[in-house]
């Protein structure tokens, strides 16, 4: 029976934790296009760390394709959605292997414009000091015919055996959603664009 209650509880766990790493970002216009170090100060309960490290995931995906899109001076916003697949953790290193939805809107007029998005298995490596994440390295596969090869090279087998797309079949619709919700919240209408 504890098993059963167990087996129900993991799954809506992780559903908790990935929403809540799905979080908005907005792109200023005089924002830089390099990307930086992501780094996110991390709590001291174990708990906490889940939580900072799907915050630190987040901020690395926005930040990494943060300048893949065209911007230009009208109110941009930017949002991710992603799957974690895998962590590997090992002494101040951790590896993530996961799914990422980026999506940036733009608005324009009147409406929530998507500009561009894109969908990829990607590994985000960090490193832990002093209570900080740090991204040192976002790798994702080659396109095109080195596609496959690429991402065997990299993504551990059981990866590759259980799948490398999104398994949530609204993840685009959750962004359009954020993206509605952000330009509403910052008074944009119809009758006048905010700029």
């Amino acid at each position: 029976m504890k098993t059963k209650v167990l087996m129900c509880l993991i799954p809506g766990m992780l559903c908790i934790l990935i929403m809540d790493g799905c979080t908005m970002y907005q792109r200023e216009r005089d924002q830089s296009n390099s990307a930086a170090s992501t780094q996110t100060s991390l709590p001291n309960s174990s708990a906490s760390v889940d939580v900072a490290l799907e915050q630190t995931v987040t901020d690395a995906i926005l930040s990494h394709n943060r300048g893949s899109f065209r911007g230009d001076d009208k109110q941009m916003f930017a949002t991710e959605y992603h799957e974690i697949l895998k962590t590997v953790v090992q002494d101040k290193s951790t590896e993530v292997y996961l799914v990422a939805l980026y999506a940036q809107y733009q608005f324009e007029e009147g409406e929530a414009k998507l500009i561009g998005s894109g969908s990829n298995p990607c590994v985000i490596t960090f490193v832990s000091a002093d209570g900080v994440y740090s991204v040192t390295d976002y790798w994702e596969p080659e396109d095109g015919e080195n596609y496959e090869s690429s991402l065997r090279s990299r993504f551990p087998e059981d990866i590759l055996e259980s799948g490398t797309d999104l398994s949530e079949p609204n993840a685009m619709e959750l962004c359009d959603q954020r993206a509605l919700d952000y330009f509403e919240g910052q008074g944009a209408d119809s009758s006048k664009p905010r700029v």
